[in-house]
């Protein structure tokens, strides 16, 4: 089964990121040997990386229609700033290798199925 792993990252962590730390590399290295180990396994679909969260725009449905706006916003305390898609046998292991990101970055990992077909109550 398919499921979505979003890490999420504290946003003050995102701005005081020194791209030029050994905590940098460790984090770079630590992502690089995973999806190496995940693609070897087969386990890997897609990882990806998001952009600054200062780039982010959200579109919502108002009464005079669609409307664009800055985010995200102060008052948020996270951001997502990356993705994976795996397909793992089981929800056991899709939660432990959230776990080993979770313990080795310190993001905050949610873990969601993604479902084969439309959902059931369709």
């Amino acid at each position: 089964m398919k499921y979505i792993l979003l890490a999420y990252t504290n946003t003050a962590d995102w701005a005081s990121v020194d791209y030029s730390s050994p905590e940098f590399a460790a984090m770079c290295k630590f992502y690089e040997e995973l999806g190496a180990e995940l693609t070897e396994s087969g386990e890997l679909v897609t990882t990806m990386g998001l952009a600054d969260p200062s780039l982010t725009r959200t579109v919502r449905k108002t009464a005079s229609g669609p409307v664009a706006s800055d985010g995200p916003y102060a008052e948020v305390k996270e951001v997502l700033a990356s993705f994976s898609v795996v397909d793992v046998d089981s929800h056991d292991r899709a939660m432990a290798i959230a776990a080993r990101v979770a313990d080795n970055i310190g993001d905050t990992i949610e873990v969601r199925p993604l479902p084969d077909g439309p959902p059931a109550d369709l």
